[in-house]
């Protein structure tokens, strides 16, 4: 058996704003079941930047996650604005914003969908090389974070920290695929 898309019968937007909608979508399987109520989160593409600088540490935020109530060390990121499509532009911007880091160099490393049973958007990732503190954070107004550096190997045990989130730990999977094939690019420990 051949797994075919499923046809939209019906949509309806639930709620949109500029960050985020919500439809619920009538839709036929190839085999003719209906789905009456599925539930889509439509969201813009994200960047996460795994920055490195020429020491080896990993430039990190640690900040406030309200929708889990966690303090958590992680990668900078965030979501592209209205129009944008240059991936290594804005995970640049978004670096910058939140740490005052700047890259010598932005290598893209993977694109995945972050949880494709419920959302529409796309999650980019790049490495950022030879990161340098240049300026101050310029951070959005809900924005409150602590930057630090780790030690790329201490990073990469990333099990050992407190709170983890799933979407940096397939960053590292993504910066380890590249490494292993650029190993004079790695990290020294």
């Amino acid at each position: 058996m051949t797994i075919k898309p499923w046809k939209i019968l019906s949509s309806k937007q639930v709620l949109k704003d500029r960050f985020m909608g919500l439809r619920t979508d009538r839709c036929e399987r190839a085999d003719g079941h209906i789905i009456e109520d599925y539930h889509v989160t439509e969201l813009s593409e994200w960047v996460t930047v795994i920055p490195v600088t020429d020491a080896g540490n990993v430039v990190l935020v640690r900040e406030y996650r309200h929708a889990a109530q966690v303090v958590m060390v992680g990668l900078p990121g965030g979501v592209s604005d209205p129009g944008e499509t240059d991936w290594e532009k804005v995970g640049a911007r978004e670096l910058r914003e939140e740490t005052g880091y700047v890259p010598r160099q932005m290598i893209w490393v993977g694109t995945c969908h972050p949880n494709p049973a419920t959302q529409n958007n796309k999650l980019h990732y790049y490495l950022a090389l030879g990161c340098t503190r240049d300026t101050r954070q310029e951070l959005d107004p809900n924005e409150d974070i602590e930057v630090l550096e780790m030690p790329y190997p201490e990073f990469l045990d990333y099990g050992h920290l407190e709170v983890q989130h799933a979407l940096h730990a397939a960053a590292l999977f993504y910066a380890e695929r590249y490494f292993l094939k650029h190993p004079e690019l790695r990290p020294k420990e």
